[in-house]
């Protein structure tokens, strides 16, 4: 009988074992441990062997009755560190805001650092260097971006960016109820957006907050931890203290039920990109042929659903004669009808929300559709209600105030404008800011002394607007130019006649109406002294 080959001499394949690469690292890690029994993923601990806690006391009957066999005991390993299930959670608090219709969310983490006063911290993970990092009204590059504390109660918009690639943004909504809450998210380098981490990977960084939390950026002043802060940003008390108001002012009416509406069911964030679509979106030539050419995964973007689709008429076909020619050129009833649908169910501050959630992702993500669908909101719903102010004077109230805050922020804070002069929208807003003018008027010389309160708020809220649109050269009030000369580049004098508010021009006691002609060409009804 041959001798039996030692054991040591065996390869690692003769003994059934996998082969040693160059790499320590598993590639099957992930997938070969689905699960650990009854304890989460970020309980287990490093401890030493005089660490390891005495077994559990208990009769024998118990033991069999409901406890797993014992496993073989362990070999002592002197020197070395073992992992070992932890029985204890981790020390962090969990705490479910209570919110009136909102939508089901796991328990959120929480911390209890000292001085922190109800404040919410975020951490991002893995955002390489030197990004470009917007907080709500503020933006700074950021040599090493942990996150931000001391974020205060309110919605809170966050987006990120490669500086030399700043065409695509990618951004995230939270909400910060007070609660200390810890907000983490981790950067996908993969599709370079921003995403959950996994629920044991939060719980860890949490863990370790106190020891870092020094390095976040606070969100009252970031010039406090990032030097590299540009100085023209202006980041003195005075200025940062108005971006509050202004934000404020920007995303006060946003809450967790209309994100989740418009965006989706997300667990502790909202997320958004450049290339987000809006649900009923009016396309052009270009995305139908892109949308024809690529298939559905290439585009690495998501439907967003507003509740004033852009291809819906303001009339239905069960209306018929003036009725329909009112609900045609007035878009009160169709707002009042959508927001007392059965399935949508919508507040004053749920419109107005809509509102301002299209102009944030257009204006700070360069999102070209949710642009369209503010630019719709604002001509064909808020200043085409021209019964609103007498029906809904606080809703119509909120949104000019809305629009007021949206026309400074554009014109004052950022660096591109969203009335750009050569875009025919915007000549169509200073068209209907006059013709809206005009009918606010009728409708509040109409009420008399019989106005309300909110119904004078109206006319205090459009003021605003009026303020805003002064530097832009537009007098709502004044006498408009139909007709005259125009200068050509060549010295040439045209005679141009302008028939823009030809339509508001013919209302009232200047309005045409149907008569009835003899066979003579000549008005019926009327006293004829030749006859």
């Amino acid at each position: 009988m041959p001798d039996a080959t030692p054991a040591q001499h065996l390869s690692a394949s003769d003994r059934g074992l996998p082969k040693r690469t160059g790499s320590a690292r598993s590639t099957k890690s992930h997938e070969s441990v689905a699960v650990l029994g009854a304890h989460p993923y970020g309980s287990l601990q490093l401890v030493q062997p005089g660490e390891l806690p005495p077994p559990d006391e208990g009769s024998d009957e118990e033991e069999e009755a409901g406890s797993p066999p014992p496993l073989e005991p362990i070999t002592s390993l002197d020197g070395q560190r073992r992992v070992q299930f932890s029985d204890d959670p981790p020390e962090i608090r969990y705490r479910e805001p209570s919110l009136s219709g909102s939508c089901e969310t796991l328990d959120t983490i929480t911390h209890s650092l000292a001085g922190g006063q109800g404040a919410d911290v975020l951490l991002v993970l893995d955002l390489p260097e030197y990004y470009l990092v917007g907080c709500d009204t503020m933006s700074f590059t950021a040599r090493q971006f942990r996150g931000v504390r001391d974020i205060p109660p309110g919605p809170h918009f966050f987006w990120v960016t490669h500086p030399e690639s700043g065409a695509v943004r990618t951004g995230f909504f939270i909400m910060a109820y007070g609660a200390q809450q810890v907000h983490v998210l981790q950067w996908d380098k993969f599709h370079e957006t921003i995403s959950e981490p996994s629920r044991a990977e939060a719980r860890f960084q949490a863990e370790g907050l106190d020891t870092f939390h020094h390095l976040l950026v606070p969100y009252n002043d970031p010039s406090l931890i990032n030097s590299e802060l540009d100085k023209r940003d202006g980041f003195t008390q005075t200025t940062l203290n108005r971006k509050s108001k202004m934000w404020k002012r920007l995303a006060g009416s946003i809450t967790q039920r209309v994100l989740v509406r418009v965006i989706g069911q997300h667990i502790t964030s909202w997320h958004v990109d450049t290339t987000d679509r809006v649900q009923g979106a009016l396309h052009v030539a270009a995305e139908m042929e892109l949308d024809r050419r690529l298939p559905k995964h290439y585009l690495q973007s998501k439907e967003l659903r507003f509740s004033f689709p852009q291809n819906a008429k303001t009339y239905t076909a069960d209306v018929v004669g003036a009725d329909r020619t009112l609900a045609a050129t007035d878009a009160t009833s169709y707002m009042m009808s959508v927001m007392n649908d059965g399935n949508k169910a919508l507040s004053d501050d749920d419109v107005v929300a809509e509102l301002q959630l299209a102009f944030i992702i257009g204006v700070h993500l360069g999102n070209h559709a949710c642009i369209q669908q503010w630019w719709h909101m604002v001509l064909k719903l808020v200043l085409k209600a021209f019964l609103l102010p007498e029906l809904r004077p606080v809703l119509a109230a909120k949104l000019l105030y809305c629009l007021a805050a949206q026309l400074e922020y554009s014109a004052r804070w950022l660096d591109e404008t969203i009335l750009d002069p050569n875009e025919p929208n915007s000549n169509e807003l200073r068209l209907a800011l006059i013709i809206y003018k005009r009918r606010l008027d009728e409708v509040l010389e109409g009420l008399g002394d019989q106005a309300t309160k909110e119904q004078l708020t109206v006319g205090t809220a459009f003021a605003k607007i009026e303020s805003e649109v002064v530097g832009l050269g537009w007098e709502l009030d004044g006498d408009y130019l139909r007709k005259g000369k125009v200068m050509m580049e060549d010295g040439e004098e045209v005679d141009v006649e302008m028939a823009e508010l030809q339509a508001e021009d013919e209302r009232g006691e200047w309005a045409p109406e149907v008569v009835e002609l003899d066979e003579h060409g000549r008005q019926r009804d009327l006293v004829s002294w030749h006859d």
